[in-house]
């Protein structure tokens, strides 16, 4: 923390401030959903494949313009400014269309910030400082989101005894809508200008390239995306000799079944909490704390793990742990359905939080390494419009499957995607320190002495 404190920007307060926001609206959404318009999980589901879809397209265009204009700081203060007006908007939305108008447009422009803040960071900064700022800039946003869902804890189990849960919700989302406005004009103040330096990106998105702090959430996936996306390279790179290689592809695939079912599981879960278990808004906000909380102090151990192990290893792990929670939900839904014991879902909270940190790095790092040097960052981008196109399909499938069918039935769907990515990994080659252990000769046993009295003892290990 003291590092932290030492080699802060005086902007990454916005920063923080601004993830601060998201964090409450990513859980205070659905809320609003449920308890204040009174919608399915059906409503729900379109409405994570709307901002999904609106995050994809914002992060082609924002870029764009970005590196078009030679500007910086102009698109991190209206992305602010546009997500404390949506915010405020909501707050008085007294309709579903209202909802999915103004969020789409949050996500549209929120993403404006996240395609230029680490350039921000990196541009006029020798390369050896990059990954340490763009480490501090990630650890920033994190607190912020933490913190974010820790006011919605704390505002949620005051405000809803006294206020009831439709203005409890509406008075919060004006609070953080105050919030947004605050981060946009802190950053005006405090944001320097630079000189562009990354001006002709071709999926180059340091975030990922460094290993980024991503967040996993129901609202919108991915966190970024690189925005020069070029079909006619992309489909040189799937189907012509010197493109990915045949591992490269199928990981890619695995990548897109994986998301296909942790979207299918995730987008619904916040209303399953509220409308099946009739979880108060509150209790809510505090099992995504937790599980936020397993993200930040998971991601670490994992970047450590995931050098000692390789990545095939730890990708098909954090796979299979996942695929045990979804399938024990389901089943427990399908027998069950009434709320389990708190203790069980702060565990499984924190599992499914681990385990997201451990997926994330393993992938992008799989990624890097499966593709030749000069596809890499074509790899890295194909990788997250994956991520984001599962997320939006997700959306629609988990809405309609639990609309007509139930939370087990999309649980199930959900377990049947990741059996199938499981399937897939199996088929990708290993790399890194994997394939090193894989390739290393069987140590053959010393031979026998031919006396047996001077033979040393070898300690038990």
């Amino acid at each position: 923390m003291r590092a932290l404190w030492k080699e802060r920007e005086a902007w990454f307060w916005a920063i923080g401030l601004a993830n601060l926001v998201l964090g409450t609206s990513s859980v205070l959404v659905p809320l609003m959903l449920s308890d204040v318009l009174r919608e399915s999980v059906g409503a729900l589901g379109l409405l994570a494949s709307s901002v999904s879809l609106a995050g994809v397209l914002g992060s082609l265009v924002w870029g764009r313009l970005s590196d078009a204009s030679h500007r910086r700081k102009p698109f991190v203060v209206a992305s602010y400014l546009v997500v404390g007006a949506c915010l405020a908007g909501i707050s008085l939305a007294s309709s579903y269309v209202q909802l999915l108008l103004l969020n789409t447009v949050l996500n549209f422009f929120w993403v404006a910030n996240s395609s230029v803040t680490v350039l921000l960071v990196i541009e006029n900064r020798e390369q050896v400082d990059w990954e340490r700022m763009i480490g501090r800039l990630n650890q920033f946003g994190a607190i912020g989101w933490f913190s974010g869902l820790a006011l919605g804890t704390v505002a949620m189990a005051i405000g809803l005894p006294t206020l009831g849960s439709n203005l409890a919700i509406r008075i919060l989302f004006a609070v953080i809508a105050a919030g947004g406005i605050a981060a946009g004009v802190l950053a005006a103040r405090r944001i320097p200008r630079t000189r562009p330096v990354f001006v002709q990106r071709e999926f180059l998105g340091m975030i990922l390239a460094v290993g980024n702090f991503l967040v996993e959430r129901a609202r919108f996936a991915p966190f970024h995306l690189y925005h020069r996306l070029q079909p006619r390279r992309v489909l040189r790179a799937l189907t012509r000799p010197g493109g990915f290689e045949p591992g490269t592809k199928r990981f890619l695939a695995a990548t897109l079944l994986a998301f296909l079912g942790l979207g299918l599981f995730g987008i619904p879960l916040p209303l399953l909490l509220v409308q099946q278990f009739e979880f108060s808004a509150s209790v809510v906000f505090f099992l995504f704390m937790i599980q936020h909380a397993a993200i930040a102090v998971a991601y670490p151990l994992a970047a450590r793990r995931i050098k000692r192990r390789g990545n095939r290893r730890i990708q098909a792990a954090a796979l299979g742990v996942r695929l045990a929670l979804f399938l024990s939900a389901a089943v427990y839904l399908m027998f069950r359905g009434g709320a389990p014991h708190p203790a069980i879902l702060v565990v499984a909270f924190l599992i499914y939080g681990v385990t997201w940190s451990f997926f994330q790095l393993s992938g992008v790092a799989l990624t890097t390494r499966l593709a030749r040097p000069e596809n890499k960052g074509l790899a890295l981008g194909l990788y997250n419009a994956l991520a984001g196109v599962g997320w939006i399909i997700a959306g629609v499938g988990s809405g309609y499957l639990t609309e007509w069918a139930g939370y087990a039935v999309s649980f199930g769907a959900a377990v049947v995607f990741l059996l199938l990515s499981l399937a897939m990994l199996r088929t990708v080659p290993a790399v890194g320190s994997e394939s090193e252990q894989e390739k290393a000769p069987t140590p053959r046993p010393a031979p026998a002495s031919a006396h047996p009295q001077r033979a040393k003892a070898v300690p038990a290990r």
